[in-house]
């Protein structure tokens, strides 16, 4: 079962702090280099100073940027620039935002999880509830988020899931509390509005607690604060708050819900030649040389509309193509573990069929970047000027990039329900869920 619980969130008191804006962030992990200090220096009360205090030269192991955080909270607590909410609630979270020509809404609900491991296996009924990774993840090091825990005991970063609710039960209680003013109301400097609700009637708070005990949670973003908070709660088995974590839940079915592509960036390989590419994909695609992005990106399109696999590819000789997957069975060569939802997911086929056979980028050589900072493959996400800035450093240094269509909801909700994980940044969901709405202190 997935037990879910209304909680009592430390919040921003907009009267004290002014543009709450100014305040919130990105998740940690989106906020790098020049990104940290700018966002930083919009408020000296920004859940930035938290999620992303930087060491200094002076630190020591007893006064360092984790202990520094830990003092700002305290602080921030004490002077009255969060408050703590006085009812047990859930919180609906909304996101206006745009994608090419559309407007979105998506929205969802922020509650407490109790922590259990992934979930592994059916019942003998052939049931299952719990919780799912959906991808592999990078070997990050966790001891970063582990030690921001262990020192302010709280949860800033929000965990995105998305769960089965294809009737809408849960949506519809969500509904009917947007209809009042939000507590939180503001846009980012990417023009997306974030808006933020209470549910604190008991009625609600209990339907959504009830709603959700037979459903199961796909961790859609945040694997790794998942697991932070699993070992977290091992190091403080006394302490029954860690038994929680605060996560962003959106219904699978929401129209809001957007899963845009993450493109691949090849560089660093020794001996690429062009036409040797091609030929070792012709194997088994359909190779197609595209006069331009525009014709290279339509074809993919047509692919995708139509069901098929396919890809668009731009090399260092200034060369477009399109390629269509036409040995159906190279997968169950390539992949005879995996299972037929697996082995039919465009990512899966270009990690197995292209970057590794053809290119010989195999798993260690995956994992190679993430451990140096240099390696074979860079991941972009495909949203904004993400493709020019890709064609650009295939123009400069990378050897090529290989264009993918997105993966469908309905594929992440099939593999992740047979117990399977696709490979590294398979999906990317967008709008990243944000920072500092909420704050769950565990003492």
């Amino acid at each position: 079962m997935v037990r879910v619980v209304p909680f009592k969130a430390y919040r921003y008191d907009g009267k004290k702090v002014g543009d709450l804006s100014r305040a919130v962030a990105p998740p940690y992990d989106v906020m790098k280099g020049k990104k940290v200090d700018e966002i930083q220096a919009l408020s000296p009360v920004s859940i930035a100073w938290v999620t992303k205090n930087k060491p200094r030269d002076d630190d020591t192991p007893t006064s360092d940027r984790y202990t520094r955080a830990e003092e700002l909270l305290n602080r921030w607590i004490a002077d009255g620039d969060l408050i703590q909410d006085g009812e047990e609630s859930f919180y609906v979270y909304g996101q206006d935002f745009k994608i090419e020509d559309r407007t979105l809404f998506r929205f969802g609900f922020i509650g407490l999880i109790e922590l259990e491991e992934f979930a592994k296996e059916k019942d003998s009924s052939g049931k299952f509830s719990g919780v799912l990774q959906h991808e592999e993840t990078l070997p990050k090091d966790i001891e970063d988020r582990l030690n921001l825990s262990r020192n302010t005991m709280a949860q800033f970063g929000q965990i995105f899931v998305i769960y089965p609710d294809h009737e809408g039960s849960v949506d519809a209680i969500l509904e009917k509390n947007m209809e009042a003013d939000p507590v939180m109301d503001l846009v980012d400097d990417q023009s997306i509005r974030h808006r933020l609700w209470k549910i604190s009637s008991e009625d609600d708070v209990s339907a959504i607690t009830d709603l959700m005990e037979d459903k199961y949670a796909i961790i859609a973003d945040g694997h790794h604060r998942y697991k932070t908070a699993l070992a977290l709660r091992k190091e403080n088995m006394d302490i029954d708050s860690t038994r929680f974590r605060m996560l962003t839940f959106v219904n699978m079915s929401n129209p809001g819900l957007v899963i845009l592509p993450t493109h691949r960036l090849v560089q660093n390989l020794e001996d690429f030649h062009p036409e040797q590419v091609l030929e070792g994909m012709r194997e088994n695609f359909t190779v197609k040389a595209q006069d331009d992005q525009g014709a290279m990106f339509a074809e993919m399109e047509r692919l995708f509309k139509e069901g098929k696999h396919g890809f668009g590819l731009f090399m260092n000789d200034g060369s477009f193509h399109s390629m269509e997957l036409v040995n159906n069975k190279v997968m169950d060569e390539l992949r005879p573990d995996a299972s037929r939802e697996l082995r039919d997911l465009d990512v899966a086929i270009l990690h197995s069929a292209i970057l590794d056979r053809v290119l010989g980028i195999d798993k260690e050589k995956l994992l190679h970047g993430t451990m140096t900072g240099g390696g074979y493959v860079v991941y972009v996400k495909g949203i904004g000027d993400a493709v020019e800035g890709a064609i650009k450093a295939v123009k400069g240094t990378a050897q090529a990039v290989f264009f993918m269509n997105p993966t469908r909801g309905e594929e992440v909700e099939a593999v992740s329900t047979n117990f399977e994980c696709m490979p590294q940044k398979s999906t990317f969901f967008h709008p990243k869920v944000w920072t500092g709405f909420t704050i769950n202190k565990l003492r």
